[in-house]
């Protein structure tokens, strides 16, 4: 499942099959309401043939705490299919914890062990 932040930037890379077209369309359904949107990708996404890897950048009108179904379409038809979890962007720093063995580092040895 992909993650969304709202008012952040969100750059997507899926594997898809495969396509020859320029003009790709990304539809959105929402699984609690079924509204549904469609977003153009066309020249907002880089395709690596090879590997069938897409990646796009793209600002949608989605709902925060809501998930949705999606699916990246071409003139064939779908070439990939998904969902997607929305989240509020985070913009403080997460606290970093310390444990009890923060400071200490183990000692350089010359592996010599004294067998009894």
């Amino acid at each position: 499942m992909l993650s969304y932040f709202i008012s952040a930037s969100n750059e997507f890379v899926v594997r898809t099959e495969n396509t020859a077209s320029s003009d790709l369309t990304l539809n959105t359904e929402n699984l609690f309401t079924h509204e549904t949107s469609s977003y153009s990708l066309s020249g907002s996404y880089t395709f690596t043939e090879y590997e069938n890897i897409l990646t796009f950048s793209q600002s949608l009108s989605v709902e925060s705490g809501e998930q949705y179904r999606l699916t990246i379409n071409d003139v064939s038809g779908t070439i990939w299919r998904g969902a997607m979890e929305v989240f509020h962007s985070q913009s403080i720093d997460k606290t970093s914890y310390q444990t009890q063995r923060d400071g200490y580092v183990s000692n350089v040895s010359d592996n010599e062990y004294i067998v009894l």
